[in-house]
């Protein structure tokens, strides 16, 4: 199987977290023929959180060393699969950075700082919430967050992602989601399967990684496939970047369901783009 390559740009609209830039951020396609059916996947690295820019990956790509690498060519192999993938409706919580209309039962907020109380708003309105600590809090420092929340708000938390950098989150009193930090114990799993293999745990929560359109488009093709849509999914990130156009139809209430025109149309792009030999496997 040859390997092809595509390198592309994003230009963002808004921070995808505490930890990035407005600065334009490089992603790449790989394609091949499989079966005589052209295919593709989807690279969208995070540097702030670890991942090895473009010309790393495309370096090692071939060795397959790592879980990243080694999803990217599982999308690729099943991509032809996902194109014949129907619509199903799933709920979705909306990313909200405390200016917007909330607009969903369910919202899912990435704090900027540890007594950032953005978030109280959505609590004061009956709407659920999800925190995205990125691991700013300590046992020493989490008071900054409890103390300022009223007791019947806890209630509304569904969850808080990565609340220590610490492998022990014992004594975190909230319900704990897992995400890039390895804690211990924890209620959720916040599985991304842009970038990894799916994990044993039950509880999983499907994320989008905030890249290309195709990118969200495999991660909603396992996630109907293998994740429970009878919770709320949290892969869609509406207007985070210039040149990605959204394909979802629907609301926060009712459920979205993908536009398969529109999904049609991105195959078609990518059909178009210029393409360089990488490697062959």
């Amino acid at each position: 199987m040859d390997i092809q390559y595509s390198r592309y740009r994003l230009t963002p609209k808004k921070r995808v977290n505490r930890l990035s830039s407005m600065e334009p951020k490089e992603g790449v396609y790989l394609s091949a023929v499989i079966n005589g059916r052209r295919v593709f996947a989807d690279y969208f690295p995070h540097i702030p959180l670890g991942d090895e820019p473009v010309e790393h990956f495309l370096a090692g790509f071939k060795e397959q060393k790592t879980e990243y690498q080694q999803k990217i060519l599982m999308h690729l192999k099943l991509d032809a699969e996902y194109r014949s993938y129907p619509a199903r409706k799933f709920r979705n919580h909306q990313l909200w950075s405390g200016t917007e209309e909330i607009i969903s039962p369910v919202v899912k907020y990435k704090m900027l700082r540890p007594d950032d109380h953005v978030f109280h708003d959505a609590l004061k309105a009956g709407v659920r919430v999800r925190l995205d600590a990125n691991a700013m809090f300590t046992p020493e420092n989490v008071h900054l967050l409890l103390e300022a929340m009223k007791p019947e708000w806890r209630k509304l938390i569904d969850y808080v992602e990565d609340p220590y950098a610490t492998t022990d989150w014992n004594s975190f009193p909230l319900r704990k989601a897992r995400d890039f930090i390895s804690g211990q114990p924890y209620d959720l799993y916040i599985y991304k399967p842009n970038c990894e293999l799916r994990p044993a745990f039950p509880e999983l929560i499907y994320s989008a990684y905030l890249g290309s359109a195709l990118g969200t488009w495999h991660t909603y093709c396992e996630m109907i496939t293998e994740g429970n849509l009878l919770i709320v999914q949290g892969i869609i990130g509406l207007g985070f970047y210039e040149e990605v156009n959204d394909f979802f139809t629907g609301d926060f209430a009712s459920g979205f369901l993908p536009d398969l025109s529109i999904v049609k149309e991105m195959y078609e792009e990518l059909e178009r783009r210029e393409w360089k030999d990488l490697c062959s496997m």
